[in-house]
């Protein structure tokens, strides 16, 4: 037991996280940097292909905020467009819900999925979860778990 114990501690998983604000960038470490998990901080001035490729990670958490959503689309253009990292899921964290509404069908094909902000810990993890699924076809918000046992996540 002690040998598969070993082995299933090798495989790490690693989330790239690009934010604009170093707060937010450390809590999002300390709450998904848990056993089997390696999380890279980026600030979005900062972020570059070359990092993605080079961290290869297996799943990247972008925030796009208010304000300079142009900045957050054009590099997920970027990501999705370059042949070496278009297949790595991404979790968009956004207030921009309108926008976000109209595309995420879309969004979807293109293995990504959507985490309306504010949200707490355990919906990021869920959402985490969920966009690391091999198939991520709806996008996440939470919203009140219900009596009928959900999850706290509507998927549309």
């Amino acid at each position: 037991m002690g040998c598969y114990q070993k082995a299933v501690h090798q495989m790490t998983t690693r989330i790239l996280v690009i934010n604009n604000s170093d707060n937010i960038l450390a809590m999002f470490r300390k709450i998904l940097e848990v056993d089997g998990t390696e999380v890279f901080l980026q600030l979005f001035l900062n972020s570059d292909l070359r990092d993605v490729r080079r961290i290869q990670p297996d799943l990247i958490i972008l925030d796009y905020y208010v304000g300079r959503e142009g900045v957050g689309w054009e590099f997920l253009q970027l990501l999705k467009m370059e042949d070496s990292t278009a297949a790595v899921p991404v979790l968009v964290c956004t207030t921009a819900v309108k926008l976000v509404q109209e595309i995420a069908g879309y969004l979807a094909t293109k293995r990504v999925s959507v985490l309306r902000k504010p949200f707490e810990s355990a919906d990021l993890v869920k959402a985490v979860q969920y966009a690391m699924q091999a198939d991520v076809t709806n996008t996440v918000e939470p919203n009140e778990p219900g009596s009928d046992g959900s999850n706290g996540f509507s998927q549309s």
